[in-house]
């Protein structure tokens, strides 16, 4: 008797969490992933032909499924399809647009945090987007450079 009412309790909550990640994994995003596979790994040998994708754009990703060279320049997706963008143009322009929205959690937090930094009481403009935009940048410029061919026109009292 009391093995079957755990077993009806555990039956019934098994039966709400699998209600529960349906909710937050739901079957279309399950076929968006599916029809995306080759982007998340090119190198599968049996990758199946997606329907908005001509023949020839997947003849070049079989060609790249197929070079056991590509397998060195996998690190992470974007670096790969960066990389190989010269050589298969549109397939990487496709990956690239399907990967790039995505931030990094890291990336959205080190904005945030900026942009709070920026708008503080003693910096209160209305518009931080060209701060934030040379605050953000990992290019890191050359003072000197840029201050050798300046000229003081305003000289000291």
């Amino acid at each position: 008797m009391f093995q079957d009412s755990v077993f009806g309790e555990l039956v019934q909550y098994l039966t709400s969490m699998l209600a529960s990640f349906e909710k937050y994994f739901p079957e279309e995003q399950n076929t968006r992933i599916k029809l995306n596979l080759w982007i998340h790994n090119p190198l599968l040998t049996n990758l199946q032909k997606p329907q908005s994708m001509s023949n020839e754009i997947y003849e070049s990703l079989l060609e790249i499924s197929s070079d056991t060279s590509m397998k060195s320049l996998l690190t992470s997706l974007n670096d790969f399809w960066c990389r190989i963008r010269s050589e298969y143009q549109v397939l990487g322009k496709m990956a690239l647009n399907i990967l790039l929205p995505f931030p990094t959690t890291f990336l959205c937090e080190t904005g945030f945090s900026t942009n709070a930094a920026t708008k503080t009481k003693y910096r209160n403009g209305l518009d931080a987007e060209p701060d934030l935009k040379l605050q953000l940048s990992s290019i890191k410029p050359d003072i000197n450079q840029l201050t050798k061919n300046k000229k003081q026109f305003h000289t000291s009292h």
